[in-house]
């Protein structure tokens, strides 16, 4: 086996031989991916929380009575909202587009047939034979979590694109020394995650960690010089990304970091929420789901990474692995809750080590040997869909976001006991405080609400300029006295999450309560409306 300064980089072509067919998986992957969500959304109403908030924002930049791009707020990263802005004015002519939230699912899917598409370019990079590839490449494809997350409008799938894309860059630099083209894209990818999802930072540190040991093994002429070079094009990006996104939100919002010192933050929540049982316990039963045969694959691509002293297997470990971990020690502290999305890196991971396993195969003929490596790839990618798949059915504790949307949707369509606990159609109350507020024919800025709670209502109004919200300006003034301040109805959010209404007017005195909504499941709000004065 060939060591690691003689083994040769691939092609230079090789990206261009897999296009078309990397194309292809593409298309044909958003296809199902753009349909399965259509059924889900406008037939069973199921749609996340943070998908539809990601919507509402996203149409309050140009939508409310303060239009303003701060308004996709400072809390969240930017760049899922962001994405979506240029298309929410269609709710114009598509209400739909918006109040269901499916906006958001047109942002996930494309991203996770991304993320298909770039596990079957690395796989032809790594010259897998074409019967194993194929299997990687719908493996990946058909995972229950990964279609799941395709199809909800989370922002999962966009934070594992970008990684994914940023691992294939970093194995074609690995192959050979001289491809700085490589690394460039890997590093542009990586600082665009960190403006998809916060853990994408620490994907780039382990990263840049990673290129900095390979380049100084690699260099013997001025070798500082070059791992400083290699380090600033492979982490300059999200550096860049890191002061830009905390200096706007210091500039806009006073504060640096809204993740950590916002009420609407995951620090406050998780701080505020029932801590779950279980801890790293149960991230031990998500993963042996997820990845049933994981740590046989990450301990066979260890030995055969050392025997070839190749530092190819580092780069997953390095760019997914160092989510996973960043996200198990923030669970182990309290910081984060135990939700089966936190573990969803493990995925690609896997089948990235697989195909580093299998790498090679291509070149060397033989029937037995195309026949081992399709079946193992079959047995790690057919026992993962397996466990993930029961793990989403069955538990509504260690999979409880998807079991409530996924398993009521599975008994309706083969006729099965119904699941304990139905999500989907939570927003469908939203939607009616919408339409009686719509009613009401009021001017602009006369309804208080705090769009941290009120997203779907908002979505779902045809007049959302009638809001005066969060974002706009006037929003604390109007808090502290709304009929000073010419307001008419206040809408608050009577139970769950964070609302700025009800903590400021918990028993209002001199207003008159019109309606009430106790919420269409119990996973909704329920929302009252006053009449000020």
């Amino acid at each position: 086996m060939t060591a690691l300064l003689d083994r040769p980089a691939p092609p230079a072509d090789t990206a261009a031989v897999s296009r078309p067919a990397t194309r292809a998986v593409f298309v044909a992957a958003l296809t199902g991916y753009l349909l399965l969500g259509a059924a889900l959304v406008f037939g069973f109403d199921s749609i996340m929380e943070d998908a539809l908030a990601r919507v509402s924002a996203a149409s309050t930049v140009t939508a409310a009575l303060d239009p303003k791009l701060a308004a996709v707020g400072f809390v969240w990263t930017p760049l899922p909202a962001l994405l979506m802005v240029p298309f929410a004015p269609l709710r114009a002519v598509w209400p739909g587009l918006v109040s269901t939230g499916f906006l958001a699912v047109l942002v996930s899917a494309p991203a996770m047939a991304g993320v298909v598409a770039g596990v079957h370019g690395i796989a032809h990079d790594l010259r897998v034979r074409r019967s194993a590839r194929a299997v990687l490449t719908a493996g990946t494809a058909v995972a229950p979590l990964l279609v799941v997350y395709a199809t909800n409008g989370m922002t999962e799938a966009l934070l594992l694109v970008f990684l994914v894309l940023a691992v294939r860059r970093l194995l074609r630099w690995t192959a050979g020394p001289g491809r700085h083209t490589d690394l460039v894209a890997a590093g542009l990818f990586l600082g665009l995650g960190y403006l998809a999802r916060y853990e994408a930072v620490v994907a780039a540190a382990a990263a840049t960690t990673l290129v900095a040991a390979v380049t100084l093994h690699r260099t013997r002429y001025r070798p500082w010089a070059a791992v400083g070079a290699d380090v600033l094009l492979v982490g300059g990006p999200a550096v860049v990304a890191f002061v830009l996104w905390a200096g706007l939100s210091w500039l806009t919002v006073g504060s640096p970091f809204e993740q950590f010192t916002s009420a609407y933050g995951n620090a406050a929540l998780t701080a505020g929420g029932t801590r779950e049982p279980g801890g790293l316990a149960d991230v031990a039963v998500q993963l042996g789901a997820l990845a049933p045969l994981g740590a046989v694959v990450a301990v066979a691509a260890a030995v055969v990474a050392l025997r070839r002293r190749d530092p190819a297997a580092a780069v997953p470990v390095a760019v997914l692995g160092s989510v996973l971990a960043f996200e198990w020690a923030l669970r182990a502290g309290g910081q984060l809750f135990g939700f089966l999305r936190y573990q969803i890196a493990v995925l690609p991971l896997v089948t990235v080590l697989l195909a580093l396993l299998l790498a090679g195969g291509a070149a060397r003929p033989g029937r037995l040997r195309a026949v081992g490596a399709t079946l193992l790839a079959a047995a790690v990618l057919g026992t993962s869909a397996w466990g993930s798949a029961a793990l989403v059915l069955t538990d509504p504790v260690r999979a409880t976001q998807e079991y409530h949307r996924i398993a009521p949707v599975v008994a309706a369509l083969t006729g099965g006991p119904p699941a304990a606990g139905d999500a989907n159609g939570m927003w469908a109350q939203d939607r009616e405080v919408a339409e009686r507020i719509d009613a009401l024919d009021l001017p602009d800025g006369s309804v208080l609400a705090d769009s941290g709670a009120a997203f779907a209502v908002l979505a779902a109004s045809a007049r959302p300029s009638a809001f005066l919200v969060t974002s706009d300006d006037g929003f604390d003034a109007a808090l502290a006295d709304p009929a000073g301040q010419g307001i008419r109805y206040v809408l608050r959010n009577d139970s769950g999450g964070v609302d700025a209404v009800r903590a400021r007017h918990p028993d209002p005195s001199g207003w008159t309560r019109v309606a009430s909504w106790p919420g269409a499941t119990r996973f909704s709000y329920t929302w009252s409306l006053w009449r000020v004065g």
